[in-house]
Order: structure tokens, then sequence, then C-alpha cells
């Protein structure tokens, strides 16, 4: 169903110019901007992050980029509906991509954090916000977080953003950035009323439309029999190898590129 989502996610999911309908009336697709998916860990940020991108695959033909994801995640975990049109670039080469991609960037906070020196992929996310329109004809990001606090506000205030909000552990809230503090709130209020899982994992909040979302689990997950083509979807990152994890991390820096000059060498 084209409506399975509410009308401000579908705007971004969509490609530009694509038709879906609103209370009766058709409206156009922008197809890009900025989906927040905030929720503290295990509170299905990335089940959710994986239906929209299903939905995206299912309605239109936009590329699918998992932002740095395992090359093993890529071949062996996802599903084969999905084969052929997902791929891991690094945000980084966002300018050597030109289709109006969806990008996946997989638990932000962990790896984007604007309290300590911002990484290159940062100051790439930063300086790309406003002109997410301009690359490819047009792209949308989609990216999990546990805290608000930990994005660049650059990053949302020169787009479109759909915010969503998941479980949030209540110790975490004071720490909540004050612009996003009484949304985060507010939604967990929302969520309270209907959820039966102690997490809240049965609905989501969509912050711009003001409602309450039922959570679909992907099929694809749920009916998945292989534990590890599970596990490599849920917990992707920790199938990088050390030497991976540790440039995420920044405890070691990537190797450099070789230059013309240094390849003559």
């Amino acid at each position: 169903m084209k409506n399975r989502f509410p009308p401000s996610i579908v705007n971004l999911l969509l490609k530009e110019g694509q038709r879906f309908e609103v209370n009766g009336q058709f409206k156009t697709a922008l197809g890009t901007g900025i989906i927040p998916i905030v929720a503290s860990a295990r509170g299905g940020k990335t089940s959710l992050a994986y239906a929209l991108i299903d939905y995206a695959i299912e309605y239109t033909n936009r590329p699918i980029i998992l932002d740095s994801f395992p090359q093993k995640v890529i071949d062996e975990g996802i599903p084969k509906h999905w084969k052929g049109r997902v791929s891991n670039e690094s945000f980084n080469d966002i300018a050597k991509i030109d289709e109006p991609a969806i990008w996946l960037l997989d638990d932000s906070a962990t790896h984007f954090n604007s309290r300590s020196a911002m990484t290159s992929t940062n100051q790439t996310l930063a300086k790309s916000a406003g002109v997410l329109s301009h690359f490819g004809g047009g792209m949308t990001v989609i990216f999990t977080t546990q805290s608000m606090s930990g994005i660049d506000l650059s990053l949302l205030r020169y787009t479109t953003i759909s915010p969503i909000i998941r479980w949030v552990d209540k110790d975490l809230i004071p720490q909540e950035r004050k612009e996003w503090k009484g949304e985060i709130q507010y939604g967990q209020y929302q969520l309270s009323k209907v959820c039966k899982d102690e997490r809240f994992r049965d609905f989501f909040w969509s912050a711009k439309d003001k409602v309450l979302v039922k959570s679909n689990y992907p099929k694809f997950l749920e009916e998945e029999k292989d534990p590890l083509k599970k596990d490599l979807m849920s917990r992707p990152m920790r199938y990088h190898t050390i030497e991976e994890k540790e440039i995420l991390l920044g405890i070691v820096k990537p190797p450099r590129k070789k230059t013309a000059k240094r390849k003559a060498e």
C-alpha cells in the first residue's frame, strides 16, 4: 500500500515528482531531505529503517546505499529482492553518485558526534545538508541515532526533515538537545498510551505529521530462518574487520590514498 507511511515520510522516500494521495488529494513527492530515527539501543531503529528502504524498493527505482556497511552484509545478508539495488559506498563519496539515491547512515550518533572533533563524514554531512536536492537529482538520507544531541544541527537546518521518534530511555532525555527535548518527551507520552511492548517497538511517533504509526517489522526479517542472515542485518557493524572498526571509531586513521606522484615512486 503506497500510503503505509505518513505523508511527510512518503514525500521523502518517493522519487521527485511521483504522485501520492493525502486525504483524497494527489500530491507530488519532493524526493529529497532527511529522515532521522531516534531511539535508545535496541529500540527498533534499524528494523524501521529497513522497512522504509523496503518501501522505496517496492515503489521507486531509486538506488539504496547502506553507508559503509561491511561487504559481507551486502553479499550475504540483504534479502533477494534487494539484490542489484543496494551498495555500500561511503557518504564521503556522495559527489560521485549521479543518481537520486536513498542513503542509510546507521547509528549516526556513534560515528558523527558533534561534541567530538568532527570526522570527515560529519563534515560532508554538514556541508551537503542544504544541497541534497542538487546531488544526483535529489537524495534522501535516513539516519538512526540514540540522541539528537549527538547530531550537528546544520544537518537539520537547511533541508526538509521528517523526524521519527521511538523509545528513548527516560534517563537520557534530560541530556537531549533543548530544541528536541519537548518533542521527544511528547513522543514518549503518545507511545506510552498505545504500546504494549516495554520498548515501544509496536508503534512510532511521526513528529512532523503528529501521528502514531503502527510499526510493521520487515517481512524479510520476520520470515528469515537463517540466524546468521538475521544477525548480519540486525547488527551490521559487527561484521567489519577489526581494522575497519578502529577506523570507524577514530582509533586509527584510514590509509592514505596514493596520488599519481606516489604511485610513480
